[in-house]
């Protein structure tokens, strides 16, 4: 039995458990995977430019030291336990692949990375078609085909071209919607950027070996001989657990009050399932609204 149960090790959930911790709630962090979220499952080589005091430290290094000072504090976590259902009462039960906790409140930090968002082409399940980046360098020397207009896209095309990859990038639009940082520095990289461009079907004999894009424009079609293609093009959130409880959502992110509480009352929520913005000064800042709610939470009504 613990006062608070948070599901997801990233930077939210470990900002709330760390406030947690001061508060003297008793916590426990569950993650499905590696602790450290996206930084280290999806971006341990890209630098980290938006956490105020840790300049040109990349995703893996920042991942780290945050994880450490979480640990450091005494603070419970576990790896590799997913979370298969939740359910509402007093207390909380919350149960995984391993084990069933309770909890008088639920801190919800789960990222929006869900299931990767597939292209619905032929081809796209051959052994070459990937959606997460872990090391530019292991593409050293190979040709990829990126595919996406957003920060993913963009960052995992840098990352590729720095590496020494031979990289194209394939967007359906004439603009992108990453960061213009990012797309002034796209403009001065070798990547071959393909404007309203679509694939319409993976090749090859057990394993990808190339794509054949159109130009939405034109009709045009292209053969791309590459070794891999990198579909970045966003997530399908796996919310049906969600919506069983009653949690309500709004465009894909998870409803929340001022005080970061979902439609149901205990449950609370923070980070990129909340926000709009993706990074991690406000996933920070909207952990520790939830670790504060839930202690105002759990103690009432003895501390207003």
């Amino acid at each position: 039995m613990y006062d608070l149960i948070i599901i997801g090790a990233g930077p939210a959930g470990l900002a709330a458990a760390l406030d947690a911790d001061y508060l003297r709630l008793r916590t426990l962090v569950l993650e499905a995977r590696k602790a450290g979220g996206a930084l280290s499952q999806m971006y341990p080589w890209k630098k980290v430019d938006s956490f105020l005091g840790l300049p040109g430290m990349k995703g893996q290094q920042v991942s780290d030291r945050i994880v450490e000072h979480v640990r450091s504090a005494g603070i419970e976590i576990k790896e590799g336990e997913e979370v298969r259902e939740i359910h509402a009462g007093n207390p909380f039960r919350v149960v995984t692949k391993d084990a069933t906790y309770e909890s008088a409140a639920v801190i919800l930090a789960t990222g929006v990375r869900g299931v990767p968002r597939k292209l619905g082409v032929p081809g796209e399940d051959l052994p070459g078609v990937i959606h997460f980046l872990p090391d530019p360098g292991k593409f050293k020397g190979r040709k990829v085909l990126v595919v996406g207009g957003g920060d993913s896209a963009a960052d995992s095309a840098l990352g590729l071209d720095a590496a020494g990859a031979n990289v194209w990038l394939a967007h359906r639009r004439d603009d992108m919607r990453a960061q213009d940082e990012s797309k002034e520095e796209l403009r001065k990289s070798k990547v071959k950027i393909l404007w309203n461009t679509e694939v319409e079907s993976v090749f090859g004999h057990g394993k990808a070996e190339g794509a054949r894009v159109f130009s939405n424009k034109t009709g045009e079609k292209t053969e791309l001989r590459c070794d891999t293609v990198l579909i970045c093009i966003g997530s399908e959130s796996t919310k049906d657990h969600l919506e069983r409880l009653g949690i309500r959502m709004e465009r894909a992110l998870v409803k929340v009050d001022e005080d970061g509480m979902t439609s149901v009352p205990g449950i609370f929520a923070a980070g990129d399932i909340v926000s709009r913005i993706k990074r991690i000064p406000q996933a920070l800042a909207t952990g520790e609204r939830a670790a504060y709610s839930a202690y105002k939470y759990i103690k009432k009504p003895y501390w207003k």
